[in-house]
């Protein structure tokens, strides 16, 4: 894989209205291509005992070059002290 190489990076959010001001920033900085929001994701996780909420999922799509930039950014503006960043390579970008 090259740094050119599309990718997915998926990084679930606590509210719509973080995601929103995530993903905007970031097209701002050209860290991405686009930007979705999904909404009605239900999220599960045991700690003591069962754990479940309702989020939003961010889906960017960009290359690998920007993978730093965009971990470096999520970190420092996300509310979660440890978000998820998930990243998933395309091999067949038609678009």
């Amino acid at each position: 894989m090259t740094d050119l190489d599309p990718i997915y990076v998926n990084i679930p959010c606590p509210t719509k209205a973080e995601g929103l001001r995530l993903c905007g920033e970031m097209l701002k900085q050209n860290l991405c291509g686009t930007a979705k929001v999904q909404e009605n994701i239900h999220l599960m996780w045991m700690e003591d005992g069962l754990q479940e909420a309702d989020i939003v999922l961010l889906s960017l799509k960009t290359t690998k070059q920007y993978l730093p930039k965009i971990n470096e950014f999520i970190l420092k503006n996300h509310s979660w002290v440890t978000p998820c960043i998930e990243v998933v390579a395309i091999h067949n970008d038609m678009c």
